[in-house]
């Protein structure tokens, strides 16, 4: 692994783990998160749109049918690291060195657990640092269902499970260092997992910074009891069409 400071970042979830705040604290240590990124309704989630777009074709190239922030299938993700024989390499060989123009970038997109096989073959990864981010299981559980993606929670559980397991298979195949991050961490014990995120990085990125890209209170959970009331009336009512 490079140990400059000008190392890139990529960071690895299975999607709703709250990428978008630790993303944001990340770029405010002078990493490049693209020319324009993703704006959901009600949030920006730094995700670079390009990227995006690359990642959504090859998992239309893959011929992929299933809910893939549902559904966890070995077979694509096989699938989508052998498009590198076959798929033309110019868009993705263009897109890497633009981000390598405007270095140290930072990576972060759900789909990556998908597509990160195919990537391997064009990025150097031994000029990238990694970071998998995780989140408790029930707290994802509630974010999950109040964007409707109805599934038990033991379901929920299972499938990022899945997602992180694959992940840390693709870091040891590769012999990847990486730093594990939960969410919950960040929040609740904020100075300690700056302190580690800046010995990872040798960033020195503050509890400010974090105040400043997170609309919410640090030290508490960011779904409260609360949620998870509306949580349970939104699984029930929409119970039958549940993932299980």
């Amino acid at each position: 692994m490079d140990s400059s400071k000008d190392a890139n970042i990529i960071i690895m979830t299975s999607g709703l783990a709250g990428s978008s705040v630790l993303t944001s604290l990340i770029a405010r240590a002078g990493y490049w998160l693209g020319e324009n990124t993703f704006k959901k309704r009600d949030y920006d989630t730094y995700e670079n749109t390009e990227l995006i777009k690359l990642n959504l074709r090859l998992i239309e190239e893959s011929d992929f049918k299933s809910n893939y922030t549902m559904v966890f299938d070995s077979d694509v993700i096989d699938s989508i690291g052998a498009l590198y024989q076959k798929v033309d390499k110019v868009p993705y060989e263009n897109f890497i060195k633009k981000c390598n123009d405007n270095r140290p970038w930072v990576w972060k997109d759900p789909r990556l657990w998908l597509t990160i096989r195919f990537w391997s073959n064009l990025v150097n990864l031994n000029d990238c640092r990694f970071i998998l981010l995780n989140r408790d299981p029930l707290q994802n559980w509630i974010s999950s269902t109040l964007r409707r993606m109805i599934q038990s929670y033991n379901y929920n559980k299972s499938y990022n499970m899945l997602v992180n397991n694959s992940i840390k298979t693709f870091f040891k195949t590769h012999n990847i260092e990486y730093l594990y991050i939960l969410y919950e961490d960040l929040l609740l014990h904020p100075e300690e997992t700056i302190g580690r995120l800046n010995s990872f990085l040798n960033s020195n990125l503050t509890i400010e910074d974090l105040r400043t890209v997170y609309n919410g209170q640090l030290y508490k959970k960011s779904k409260t009891y609360f949620d998870l009331l509306k949580a349970i009336m939104v699984y029930i009512k929409n119970y039958p069409q549940r993932y299980k």
